[in-house]
């Protein structure tokens, strides 16, 4: 980050959560990067904003994370100028206001933008509030916004600035036409390569286990089971190979079936399920696998990618949405035909049967993510989007 960007800001930034944070879920591990590479470049000048309901102020948690607990109250219906909410304004945006000067927040970066920028946003339109408004998006949250919500035109007519983690999620920004003349900038996510390889933690498999990673909450979207499937083509060949799924529980009603899933295909004991694993087990995970297979059918970005390409790991992935443009080139890993379990199996016994090819491509991927995905770059990109006028 150069020192003329880090001179212009004025104030601090506050980089903002609507859940709480566990670094469990991609977008607080892209956050938590942000702040480490803002927080290196320029101490004590930006926080990592928290939606709480119960406590305000500040915080310092084990790892150094410095938070500002806030309430950004979301307007709850169709109607947001309710007397419900109306009340509720009347009692948390005094608050809110107090916190923003007490803390000298002058850019609001909100990260998974929901209904909680709009009482930002009336303090901004009211004149009580001069900082900047920037939308930060990472993929289901564009599915969420209600264009017939009139909480949503407020927000866009108070918004400086769009970030998206992709090309094709820009364009599906774009596509809603809500922001007017405000651009939507691309900012890939980052990693910091080294600091990511050396994270440990017991990867919990087995030394010695040849496996397969996946890596992805348990929902529909991330399709492991065009993965189980593929797996099921090759396994005779590969009487030692197994798969590793890895990711969060979310509701809990998708895992089921892909347990039943491996159980009528025959590969039940081949295939082990991981929940809620923690950051530094991920990077373990990917030094013992043997390639990596993103099977999603939707992927704004795909961060674990970038991880793997960190960890030098093989890389086969779905063609959809950001990942050709990480992976954009057979140079660097194998994309597949989206939710095609033949396509993957081809591609994985590709990985499988020529380890050399395989090892040469994820040699090419990190260097690429070194160059192009650096926290570095992240972060100034970033930066420049918050700050420009």
């Amino acid at each position: 980050m150069t020192g003329k960007v880090a001179e212009s800001v004025k104030g601090r930034m506050l980089f903002f959560l609507p859940w709480e944070f566990d670094m469990i879920g991609g977008v607080d591990v892209v956050v938590d990067r942000l702040w480490r590479e803002v927080e290196r470049t320029m101490p004590g000048r930006s926080l990592i904003g928290i939606q709480d309901w119960s406590f305000e102020g500040e915080k310092v948690d084990a790892g150094g994370r410095k938070f500002l607990h806030v309430n950004f109250p979301a307007p709850s219906g169709p109607q947001p100028l309710s007397p419900r909410y109306l009340l509720t304004a009347v009692r948390r945006l005094p608050t809110m206001l107090r916190q923003l000067r007490t803390y000298d927040i002058q850019v609001v970066n909100f990260h998974f933008p929901r209904l909680n920028v709009y009482p930002l946003a009336l303090l901004k339109r009211a004149g009580l509030w001069q900082g900047r408004i920037v939308l930060s998006f990472h993929g289901s949250d564009v599915k969420e916004i209600d264009l017939a919500n009139p909480a949503w035109r407020v927000i866009a007519s108070q918004t400086d600035a769009i970030t998206a983690c992709s090309a094709a999620l820009a364009e599906r920004i774009k596509a809603l036409g809500l922001f007017g003349q405000t651009p939507v900038r691309v900012v890939h996510n980052g990693i910091d390569c080294a600091h990511f390889q050396a994270e440990s933690g017991d990867s919990g498999v087995p030394a010695g286990t040849p496996f397969i990673l996946n890596i992805g909450n348990y929902v529909p979207r991330k399709a492991q089971n065009v993965l189980i499937e593929a797996f099921a083509r090759i396994a005779g060949r590969f009487p030692e190979l197994k798969v590793v799924l890895a990711g969060g529980a979310d509701d809990g009603a998708w895992q089921p079936g892909l347990r039943k899933l491996a159980v009528e295909l025959g590969v039940a004991e081949r295939v082990i399920f991981l929940e809620s694993i923690p950051q530094r087990q991920v990077a373990d995970l990917m030094r013992q696998a043997i390639c990596m297979a993103h099977s999603a059918l939707d992927e704004p970005f795909g961060l674990v990618v970038i991880e793997a390409g960190a960890c030098r790991l093989p890389v086969v992935a779905s063609r959809i949405g950001g990942i050709p443009e990480i992976v954009n080139s057979p140079e660097y890993g194998w994309l597949y035909e989206v939710g095609n379990p033949a396509a993957l199996a081809e591609a994985l016994e590709a990985v499988l049967d020529d380890r050399e090819e395989a090892s040469r491509r994820a040699g090419n991927l990190l260097r690429r993510v070194q160059d192009t995905f650096s926290v570095e770059a992240t972060a100034a990109r970033f930066l420049d989007a918050c700050l420009a006028r």
